[in-house]
């Protein structure tokens, strides 16, 4: 009876460490992805986190009018850890991502200018 109850705690315990880990080290991969988000002009945005674990955000707006690119990475907790702005061309903000983040969040923005 008493190795049967170990047997099952143990059981138990293994699917909870398996689980945990593939919640906290499950976002290892690379998360590429590209976007268009503008509603009327040509743009660009690409942002992911590679294999290394850099975080990015590179954002670029091609518009006859004077509309500038903006770019940041940040946290879990809304902390900027990097930001970029570029009136003409790439705005690229990019970050080594630590494991207190938990995740990487990635925006893009365009101002006038």
């Amino acid at each position: 009876m008493e190795e049967e109850k170990m047997k099952k705690v143990l059981f138990v315990g293994l699917v909870c460490v398996g689980f945990f880990s593939s919640v906290v080290f499950g976002g290892k991969s690379v998360e590429a992805a590209v976007a268009y988000p503008h509603p009327h002009y040509k743009d660009t945005w690409e942002y992911g986190v590679t294999k290394s674990n850099y975080a990015y955000s590179y954002y670029y707006l091609e518009a006859p009018v004077r509309l500038g690119s903006y770019a940041s990475v940040t946290d879990a907790y809304g902390n900027v850890k990097s930001r970029a702005r570029s009136n003409y061309g790439w705005a690229r903000a990019g970050a080594q991502k630590q494991w207190y983040w938990l995740v990487a969040n990635s925006y893009y923005d365009w101002y006038n200018f």
